[in-house]
């Protein structure tokens, strides 16, 4: 900026600038050592020409001087599997896989439950184990009754669901 004074004048650089008027030169608000600059903690500084510019950092909202933290579950702007829980956290989130399914979070498979090797299901003895996504069903075998975990022996001759001729006696047999 340019001053007249009487038979003379006077030389200042602008705000952002620094120098003798006659020369200036750019001031980097976003240094550290300056600490120039009011941007947010969660915000990034950037020095333009004269000035500064302040952007929320990856996670958070705002104008760059105030800052707060963004909720990318709710925001859905996560990169969670389907079959997997988001929980925010300050400037972030994570990815869990629900129960039933295994991987870090943004890739989930089903675990069958029902695979001799992995025993993950309660199913009785007398029991199939059904895996289905996320889970698994029991159901009583051929000659059972039950919910699957409890299996009992149906006893086909008193429940008539036998094919014995009528002129034959039935005994009931485990299973």
């Amino acid at each position: 900026a340019c001053t007249d004074t009487l038979g003379s004048f006077t030389c200042a650089c602008k705000s952002g600038y620094a120098g003798n008027g006659t020369t200036c030169s750019d001031v980097d608000e976003c240094r550290e050592a300056a600490n120039l600059h009011d941007c947010a903690p969660e915000a990034v500084c950037n020095n333009i020409p004269g000035s500064f510019t302040c952007t929320c950092g990856p996670g958070y909202k705002g104008n760059g001087m105030v800052c707060t933290n963004r909720n990318e579950c709710i925001d859905a702007v996560h990169d969670c599997h389907d079959n997997a829980a988001c929980t925010d956290t300050l400037g972030s989130f994570t990815c869990a896989c629900k129960s039933g399914y295994a991987g870090n979070g943004t890739t989930c498979s089903d675990v069958d439950e029902c695979r001799e090797a992995a025993n993950l299901h309660d199913c009785a003895p007398e029991a199939v184990c059904n895996n289905i996504p996320g889970s698994f069903t029991c159901t009583c075998g051929p000659g059972y009754k039950g919910n699957g975990m409890v299996c009992t022996n149906r006893n086909e001759c008193i429940d008539a669901v036998h094919d014995c001729h009528d002129n034959a006696a039935c005994t009931d047999t485990l299973g």
